[in-house]
C-alpha cells in the first residue's frame, strides 16, 4: 500500500507546530535556569551571612583566650613561680586555670595549656578531658611550628589559627613578659561552644559537624529526616591557614515564600510565552496560507480547468501573479544550483558538475555510446606568476586560460575547472591514442603562446595526464585517479602528456 505524501498544506502546519514547541520549550527552560539562578544566589548571600557572624565568634573566641592567657601571666603566684623555675608547681597552677571562671561560666571551652621558654622548650603542660586531649601532645602542631619561625618584633605578638586534631580546635600563643620576653603560653580551646547560638542570631536551625563527619551540634528545631525538602540548605566551612576544612556549618533556611514567588513567576512566564508563541504561530499561518498555500492551490485548480477546456481558456484559466511567483521561485533555484555547480572565477563547471557529468558517461544509456577520452591538466610555472606578479594577476590568468580551453572545444566536450590551476576535459567518442594525443598537443600549443595581462606578459606550460573509459577503468573515480597519475607522470618529464597505464592503478 502507497503511503499519501505530505501535502504542502499539512507541512506548513508541522513547521508552525514546531516552531511553536520550540518556543515553549525555550520559556519553559528559561524559567528555570532563572529559578535556579535565583535560589543560588540566595545561597551565596546566606553563606556569607554565616561566615561573618561565624568570623565574628571568633574573634570573640580569641579575645577570651588571650584575656585568660594574660590573666595567668598577672597571677603573683605564676610570676613568682616562674622566676623560680619550679614548673612542677606551674603545672599545679595551670590545672588549677580548668576550674576558674571563664571555664566553669562557660566562657570558653578549654582543652590545653602550655608554657614554653623562649626557644620554644616545653616547660609545664595541662590538660582536662573535656575531648580527652592528652597534655602530652600538641594539639595544633602546625600553630606551634609557625611561631617558631617568627624574626625579630613578630615573636612579641600574639599568634593564633584554627586546627583539625581530628576534632576542630583553636590555639592562641600568647607571649609571656612583654618586651622582656620570658616565654609563651599557649591556650587551646574548643571553638564549637561559641558557634551554638548562631542559629538563634541568624534565626535558621545549625547543625555542625567535624572534618571525620561526627556530628558536633544540632539544633532542637533542626527538622526531621525527609521533612528538610522544602529548606534551602546553606553550608560554610570554616578552614585553617592552610585551607583544609576544620569545621563545616550546615544551616537551613525557610525560603517557602521564595519558591512560591518564583513558581508564580515562572508560571506567568509561560503563559506570557505561551500566548506570544501562539498568536506568533497563527498569524505565520495565516501569512503563509496567503501568500503561498492559496494561490499554489488556485493555481493547481485553474490548470486543472485549462485541461479540461483546452488551450482557448488558457489566460482566464492561470493566474498571472501565481505564474510569475512560481517563475520567480524557479530562477532563484535555478540561481543556487548554478552557484554551487559552476566555478565563480572561470564561469567554467566545477569539480562537482564535472563528477557528475562522468558518472552520467559512466551508467545508464550513455555507457554505450563508444567510451570517451578523460584528459587532466595541470598548469606549468603558475605558481611562480602568482608569486611575481600577485593573485589578481594569477587570477586573470586563469580567466584567459579557460578562454583559450574553451576555445578548442568540441560539441559536446566538457570542460571544468577542478580547482587551483587545474583543468579537466571529457571527449565523448574519443577512444583511440593518436585522435586523443591530437587534442593534448593542440591544448599545448594553444596555451604555450604569450598571456599579456596589464603590462605584463605571463608563459605557462601544461602537463596532461589521458585515460580512456571503458579501456582503462570503467569506474569515474578510479578513472580520475588513472588520469591524474598520468597528469605527473607528464609533470616529471617538464610538460607535454602521458598515456594512463595498468602500473598507475
Amino acid at each position: 500500500m502507497l503511503r499519501r505524501p505530505i501535502t504542502l498544506r499539512v507541512l506548513s502546519g508541522l513547521v508552525v507546530l514546531a516552531m511553536g514547541v520550540l518556543g515553549m520549550s525555550l520559556a519553559l527552560v528559561t524559567g528555570e535556569i532563572y529559578h535556579r539562578l535565583t535560589l543560588d544566589n540566595q545561597r551565596q548571600g546566606l553563606s556569607g551571612m554565616v561566615g561573618l557572624a561565624a568570623s565574628e565568634r571568633i574573634e570573640r573566641l580569641q579575645e577570651k583566650s588571650r584575656s585568660l592567657g594574660l590573666s595567668i601571666q598577672s597571677d603573683p603566684t605564676f610570676e613568682r613561680l616562674l622566676k623560680a623555675g619550679d614548673y612542677s608547681a606551674v603545672n599545679h597552677l595551670l590545672d588549677d586555670q580548668f576550674h576558674q571562671y571563664f571555664v566553669t561560666a562557660g566562657e570558653i571551652r578549654l582543652v590545653q595549656l602550655r608554657l614554653f621558654s623562649p626557644d620554644f622548650r616545653l616547660l609545664a603542660e595541662a590538660g582536662e578531658g573535656v575531648r580527652g586531649a592528652s597534655a602530652q601532645k600538641a594539639a595544633c602542631p602546625g600553630v606551634l611550628e609557625a611561631a617558631k619561625r617568627r624574626r625579630g618584633p613578630q615573636r612579641l605578638q600574639s599568634l593564633s589559627a584554627l586546627c583539625a586534631a581530628p576534632l576542630p580546635l583553636h590555639s592562641l600563643i600568647v607571649p609571656v613578659g612583654g618586651l622582656f620576653l620570658r616565654g609563651y603560653l599557649e591556650v587551646v580551646v574548643d571553638p564549637s561552644p561559641s558557634l551554638v547560638g548562631l542559629d538563634k542570631t541568624l534565626g535558621m536551625p545549625l547543625r555542625m559537624q567535624s572534618v571525620t563527619g561526627s556530628e558536633l551540634y544540632r539544633s532542637a528545631s533542626w527538622p526531621a529526616a525527609g521533612s528538610e525538602r522544602g529548606a534551602l540548605e546553606v553550608n560554610y566551612a570554616l578552614r585553617d591557614d592552610g585551607g583544609r576544612e576544620v569545621l563545616r556549618l550546615t544551616m537551613l533556611s525557610d525560603v517557602a515564600a521564595l519558591r512560591g514567588q518564583l513558581d508564580e513567576t515562572r508560571r506567568n512566564i509561560l503563559l506570557v510565552a505561551t500566548l506570544l508563541t501562539l498568536a506568533v504561530a497563527i498569524l505565520l499561518y495565516r501569512v503563509l496560507r496567503r501568500t503561498m498555500l492559496e494561490p499554489i492551490t488556485d493555481l493547481l485548480r485553474r490548470l486543472q480547468r485549462y485541461g479540461q477546456h483546452g488551450e482557448a481558456d488558457r489566460k482566464d484559466m492561470v493566474p498571472t501573479g501565481a505564474i510569475r511567483e512560481l517563475h520567480a521561485l524557479q530562477d532563484v533555484y535555478d540561481t543556487l544550483d548554478h552557484l554551487a555547480r559552476t566555478d565563480p572565477l572561470t564561469q567554467l563547471p566545477n569539480r562537482a558538475q564535472f563528477q557528475d557529468c562522468l558518472e552520467r558517461h559512466t551508467t545508464g544509456e550513455h555507457r554505450h555510446n563508444g567510451g570517451f577520452a578523460l584528459l587532466m591538466m595541470d598548469l606549468n610555472g603558475f605558481k611562480q606568476v602568482n608569486d611575481q606578479f600577485g593573485h589578481h594577476v594569477g587570477d586573470a590568468l586563469l580567466q584567459q586560460v579557460a578562454a583559450r580551453l574553451e576555445s578548442t572545444k568540441r560539441r559536446g566536450d566538457v570542460l571544468a575547472r577542478l580547482g587551483g590551476d587545474e583543468f579537466g576535459m571529457l571527449l565523448p567518442g574519443v577512444r583511440e591514442r593518436e585522435s586523443a594525443g591530437s587534442v593534448a598537443d593542440k591544448l599545448a600549443r594553444i596555451l604555450g603562446d604569450p598571456f599579456q595581462i596589464g603590462s605584463h606578459a605571463c608563459r605557462v606550460g601544461v602537463s596532461i595526464g589521458i585515460a580512456f573509459y571503458p579501456d582503462d577503468d570503467a569506474d569515474p573515480d578510479a578513472l580520475i585517479r588513472l588520469a591524474d597519475a598520468a597528469m605527473y607522470e607528464a609533470k616529471r618529464g617538464r610538460g607535454g602528456h602521458a598515456y594512463a597505464n595498468s602500473a598507475m592503478a
